[in-house]
């Protein structure tokens, strides 16, 4: 909720697009102020709009946010990770993953089950347990990336636009 559109507090500067670092096909962000979505919102005033287009190389699109120190998804009995997902009905079904990463760089790719997630013009509650990403310390969590598209195993897919909104951490 923290987003403006002003310099250096822009949606776009918190969430590392592929526009920013060339590794994604992704764009977060309206390309016109506000950059923040304000319309299709499940929670307070705005939420993460991101276009992907997986019909060229990598063919998967992602954004990522890089915390400023790690943090501790472990303390108080913090057992899941919530993602609420809206897409679009032009939307062709695509999986829809995260990434989390810890401190010592190691990572974990968690899918959802269900690829028409983002051909659903609702929101979607998804929850991810603490328990499934293998490897990953919870304790010391630095980067996480919400991403369109197969990264296992990338192959030409679609393009479209999805919603991201409050992103959490719950018992």
């Amino acid at each position: 909720e923290g987003y403006t559109d002003d310099e250096g507090s822009r949606i776009y500067e918190t969430w590392i697009d592929g526009l920013t670092d060339g590794k994604s096909n992704s764009t977060v962000g309206n390309l016109n102020a506000p950059f923040a979505e304000q319309t299709n919102v499940h929670n307070g005033k705005q939420s993460m709009p991101m276009d992907y287009d997986n019909t060229k190389t990598p063919f998967f699109s992602e954004a990522m946010i890089e915390f400023a120190s790690t943090r501790d998804w472990t303390v108080n009995g913090v057992s899941t990770l919530v993602v609420f997902v809206r897409g679009r009905v032009t939307n062709t079904a695509e999986p829809v993953y995260v990434v989390v990463e810890d401190s010592a760089g190691k990572s974990a790719i968690e899918v959802n089950a269900d690829a028409a997630i983002i051909t659903k013009g609702t929101w979607t509650e998804w929850k991810i347990p603490l328990s499934k990403p293998p490897g990953v310390n919870m304790a010391r969590v630095k980067k996480l990336s919400v991403g369109v598209g197969d990264r296992k195993a990338p192959k030409a897919g679609a393009a479209g636009r999805v919603y991201v909104d409050d992103i959490g951490v719950i018992k």
